[in-house]
């Protein structure tokens, strides 16, 4: 026998979950969305919310970590590292354990903990070590995380920060050997495409005197970030900070994000030496113009 009002507890509990449902689908696209406002040119204003959804505990992870992987970036833009650090550190204690997306990644969270001011390499190699222990054996995050900790025990911290290069080392005795031939032709008679492999070979040979000459006698300049940090770290150890200013200013146009997540590169605030010339000029331009596909409009 029917009764009134029987269906209407059902009803009410049926509203809820719709409109759980719905908060939680919002949530699952949350961080992207927040992420590409950032690479508007917004990353001041946009790193609390951020922030938010990087500690918000249980529910769905995956925004979680996209979350906490853009404000770590952020953070060291705004030369936070021992935040970025913590918040890396704290997720990974949090989620790894239970084998899920985030034990897939590594970056930006291992140079989050390699950028954290610890007092020596061996703290720092130590940190590493406790933390990979809290991630199940055999995944992407935990080799890294250990593979890490055994390499801060052997080699400088530098060559293990991203964007390394052997700035400022003598050529070999041998001469510098290119990958292409294409560095003895006419730079102005070659393809764009051809210019960028000239730029990659230079790069791999580390030759910083052939790659200048273009640059101060031809005017040109890299088309790829990579290239544009690497001329940037020489003009540092060179002294030179109006040009390697110049040059991670090109760098902000030609990045692009590697993942969804990516929101701005590490690279110059990290490396010791082209922190030399991320002057305050530069980061102003990175934290402040849209970058990526958010700069094409």
């Amino acid at each position: 026998m029917f009764i009134a009002g029987s269906l209407c507890p059902r009803t009410e509990a049926g509203r809820v979950t719709e409109s759980r449902a719905k908060e939680e689908h919002a949530f699952m696209n949350s961080a992207e969305k927040l992420i590409s406002h950032a690479r508007e040119g917004r990353f001041r204003e946009t790193l609390p919310h951020l922030l938010e959804i990087a500690r918000r505990p249980g529910g769905a992870r995956g925004p979680v970590w996209e979350a906490a992987a853009a404000s770590i970036q952020i953070l060291m833009w705004l030369d936070r590292p021992g935040e970025a650090a913590d918040l890396a550190e704290a997720l990974i204690r949090t989620d790894a354990p239970a084998g899920g997306e985030l034990c897939d990644q590594d970056m930006p969270f291992d140079e989050a903990l390699l950028a954290a001011p610890e007092d020596s390499q061996e703290a720092l190699a130590d940190r590493f070590a406790a933390v990979a222990a809290t991630v199940p054996a055999g995944r992407v995050l935990q080799k890294r995380l250990h593979w890490l900790s055994e390499q801060l025990t052997q080699r400088p911290l530098e060559e293990l920060l991203p964007g390394y290069a052997p700035w400022g080392a003598a050529a070999p005795p041998a001469g510098v050997q290119h990958r292409s031939p294409l560095v003895d032709r006419d730079f102005d008679s070659l393809t764009d495409r051809e210019r960028r492999v000239v730029w990659q070979s230079l790069r791999t040979a580390n030759d910083f005197p052939r790659a200048h000459d273009l640059v101060a006698q031809g005017g040109h300049a890299p088309a790829q970030y990579a290239d544009c940090c690497w001329m940037a770290g020489w003009y540092a150890v060179e002294g030179d900070v109006e040009r390697g200013e110049a040059m991670l200013i090109a760098a902000h146009s030609r990045w692009h994000p590697y993942m969804k997540w990516d929101a701005v590169p590490t690279c110059p605030v990290l490396q010791p030496t082209l922190r030399q010339v991320t002057t305050d000029r530069v980061r102003e331009h990175y934290l402040t113009r849209p970058i990526g596909p958010e700069a094409k409009g």
